[in-house]
């Protein structure tokens, strides 16, 4: 787990796209108080999962100055995948870190067609490679998909210059209790 996110913080350059496709809150947290602590950061988060919490406990445990560093990540969130793609859109090139927490979360709701979703990614993914050219930029992805959306988890990392993969299996306490002991 450790290594993982410390082999993310290395790859983050302009113009390099890296996915970190992983189910484990700890690396995306680790990630963003790395960067909140390296200088501003801009997180995009699609999956209402910001992990506001634990990053600053992971600063505290580097800085005094948690206030000053943690007014350094500026977060701003999607609840569709149209404001997601709206978000995007918006969201001018500055070099400063860009972490797009979940992207295709948003896009897995089942009012909105395969061939739709398809659409807006192609618009995302444009406005990504955008912020890329100036500023390094993360995403990172719930292996969990539909299986009639598989399609948009592949284009995001065949997209990518790196892909890093971490997943790990529910703990006793992630997983559903069942009443019938199935």
């Amino acid at each position: 787990m450790y290594c993982m996110w410390m082999n993310l913080v290395p790859q983050l350059k302009t113009g390099n796209l890296v996915v970190a496709l992983t189910n484990q809150n700890v690396i995306i947290s680790n990630l963003i108080a790395e960067l909140a602590l390296r200088g501003p950061a801009i997180v995009l988060d699609s999956g209402n999962c910001f992990p506001a919490y634990r990053i600053a406990q992971l600063i505290r445990r580097k800085s005094l100055q948690l206030e000053s560093i943690s007014r350094r990540i500026f977060i701003q969130r999607s609840f569709t995948c149209y404001q997601m793609t709206s978000l995007l859109e918006n969201t001018p090139a500055v070099a400063q870190p860009h972490v797009i927490l979940n992207l295709l979360t948003t896009f897995q709701d089942d009012q909105v067609k395969p061939d739709e979703a398809g659409r807006l990614l192609t618009i995302c993914l444009s406005h990504i490679e955008r912020l890329s050219l100036v500023a390094p930029v993360a995403i990172t992805l719930e292996p969990a998909i539909l299986a009639e959306k598989e399609f948009l988890l592949k284009r995001v990392c065949e997209q990518a210059d790196e892909v890093f993969t971490s997943l790990s299996e529910p703990s006793p306490q992630e997983q559903q209790l069942s009443f019938f002991g199935m």
